[in-house]
């Protein structure tokens, strides 16, 4: 990562201080306005407290600058708007004081107290001395890691003031970098009255369950969200990659989008126009900045982190985006894809984010089923529903603590998860339990429950769960689109027993053949690409860290496919809902272990 490569001027590292945030803003008289926002607001107190703060602190003559380019001054503020500043600026983590040695170029983990997402980005200096680290694009850090008894302290030079703008409308801007512009893609978005659907920010029909937020599911405390977020990733095109391509008008690129996509509709706002189509393929609904596409914690081998990959379903129904290593979108056999451009990405609007891509994102039929997805696909149960990353719960579950284990939603909450209201679903993460990307999804009680797949090109399929046996674990009976698929399966039984035949590799030829009679029994090794930390090593090598293969599917159409499992054993018992595989059933022999 550039933050752990680059060089950063000495001068901007500090240390321990024995302050609390409070205590520190009021040490220096240089502070006192924002000293002054933090009494005025009944935040002064909160910052002496207990937890973990991270505060970006503007000294007096960043407000000054703020007040006069706003047309306003302190006396004018209202207490709200007092509230908002002292917000923008405060992370209120549960277990994370969010150092430098976390930064790097995209969104930090979590929003500040605003609910805003801080954006990171690295600029060269242009003497050549380091780089200066920066805050949503324009606001210099100046000193850096101030160590505080309840968190940590960075200087800035500017007030951070993030967009009220809706993400459709940071791409509207006339010049966005430098001389960069969206205006066609822009032009194109309105066309097709797609940017109507990005101008959400919450689901203002969702209502907490609980007056306190927190509720005791299965035997442990878990944390409802409280609210409902909606968010938004558009990948464009700048204008300058249009002219590239021979696109300079909108009528250009009418006519390339009908290259690619059949137009079954004149109208552009209709999903069967090509115009439409094309525009939706470079939209997802969650909001993502550039660090958050891949998993990039530690339950990875090394020598597999630098082939990690993930698949978003775009806008463009059924149809879905690859994404590799080094932000390399629908990257093919040869290397070849489209790459995010990172100093014309993260443009950060009030509900998602903007990235520029250095070519033209298409969906080519012939490319992306015969090369890009005639892969295996491999997915984590937290991938699907889009309310998981919206809401800062995929991959942050880690960082939970306290009295409080984990989250827990309705059953209305997400889109593409449905469970009945007998079952208690839990959301658990750790980097050291032996779950593929940390995060497990445990039901409860007499449980059943509907996930939608990852909606992959027509073929024939065959699907596996990936699980962790455990005794405490049940029976399932497991359907695709309804259909009963053979019968009830124990999840309590470890890789050790008969009926599964699990033996450790010995580097041979027997390998291959406990590989084939596990599979005659309906069973797999996990993959040799995740890691245990708690083991140390790989899930392999693993006899609690097991695949079920399900049945082999043949999917004749581009459409939805749903995975729905059943407790059939006692109510005691749970499902571990880990991840999910499709594979093309031509690719079955030439299957590698990772």
């Amino acid at each position: 990562m550039t933050a752990c490569t680059d060089d950063i001027e000495e001068g901007a590292y500090y240390t321990f201080t024995g302050d609390t945030v409070s205590s520190y803003c009021q040490s220096d008289e240089d502070y006192s306005t924002f000293t002054r926002l933090l009494d005025d607001t009944g935040n002064l107190a909160l910052l002496s407290t207990y937890g973990h703060y991270t505060c970006f602190l503007p000294d007096n003559a960043a407000f000054q600058r703020y007040f006069e380019a706003n047309a306003t001054s302190y006396s004018q503020l209202s207490r709200d708007e007092k509230a908002e500043i002292v917000y923008n600026h405060v992370i209120k983590s549960y277990a994370t004081d969010y150092t430098s040695e976390h930064f790097e170029e995209g969104a930090l983990g979590e929003p500040s107290m605003s609910d805003n997402f801080i954006v990171i980005s690295y600029v060269s200096d242009p003497s050549g001395d380091g780089l200066t680290i920066y805050v949503n694009k324009d606001v210099p850090i100046v000193e850096r890691d101030i160590d505080v008894h309840n968190g940590v302290v960075h200087k800035v030079g500017e007030v951070i003031s993030p967009t009220k703008d809706y993400v459709c409308d940071i791409i509207d801007q006339p010049e966005i970098i430098g001389n960069q512009s969206f205006k066609l893609f822009s032009q194109a978005l309105k066309l097709t009255n797609l940017d109507d659907s990005l101008k959400r920010t919450y689901d203002l029909s969702y209502v907490c369950p609980s007056p306190t937020g927190v509720e005791n599911v299965a035997g442990w405390n878990m944390r409802y969200p409280t609210t409902k977020r909606l968010g938004y990733t558009i990948f464009a095109e700048p204008d300058a990659v249009m002219s590239e391509n021979g696109i300079n008008s909108i009528e250009d690129l009418i006519e390339y989008a009908e290259r690619y996509y059949d137009s079954e509709s004149d109208d552009y706002t209709s999903r069967d126009n090509a115009l439409n189509k094309f525009v939706s393929y470079h939209i997802l609904d969650r909001q993502m900045s550039t660090n958050a596409f891949l998993y990039s914690g530690k339950m990875t081998t090394a020598n597999c982190a630098k082939d990690r990959v993930e698949f978003y379903e775009t806008f463009y129904t059924y149809r879905i985006i690859k994404f590799a290593v080094g932000n390399i979108l629908n990257k093919q056999k040869n290397g070849l894809g489209v790459k995010v451009n990172e100093n014309l990405s993260n443009l950060s609007g009030i509900n998602g984010y903007v990235h520029s891509i250095d070519d033209m994102l298409v969906y080519d039929k012939d490319v992306m089923e015969n090369d890009v997805l005639n892969c295996r696909f491999r997915f984590d149960m937290f991938n699907i529903p889009s309310e998981f990353t919206n809401n800062n719960i995929r991959w942050h579950l880690s960082g939970m603590e306290g009295d409080v284990s984990g989250y827990t939603v309705t059953p209305d909450f997400c889109k593409h998860l449905q469970f009945s209201k007998e079952t208690e679903v839990t959301f658990w993460g750790s980097e050291w339990w032996s779950v593929y990307q940390e995060d497990e999804m445990k039901l409860n009680g007499w449980y059943e429950f509907n996930l939608r797949l990852l909606p992959v090109p027509p073929g024939s399929y065959e699907l596996r769960v990936g699980y962790s046996p455990a005794t405490w674990r049940g029976i399932a009976q497991m359907f695709i689109d309804e259909q009963i698929q053979g019968i009830p399966r124990d999840l309590r039984i470890y890789g050790y027993d008969p009926a599964v035949g699990w033996v450790a590799d010995t580097g041979t030829d027997q390998d291959i053949e406990i590989d084939k009679a596990m599979r005659n029994r309906g069973y797999m090794k996990a993959p040799a690409s995740a890691w245990s930390q708690n083991a140390q090593k790989n899930f392999r090598d693993m006899d609690n860290c097991l695949r079920i293969i399900i049945g082999t599917f043949n999917f004749q159409e581009y459409s939805e496919h749903w995975f729905r499992a059943k407790n059939v054993y006692a109510q005691d018992r749970e499902y571990n809902g880990d991840y999910i595989e499709l594979i093309p059933t031509s690719l079955i022999e030439r299957e590698d272990i990772y």
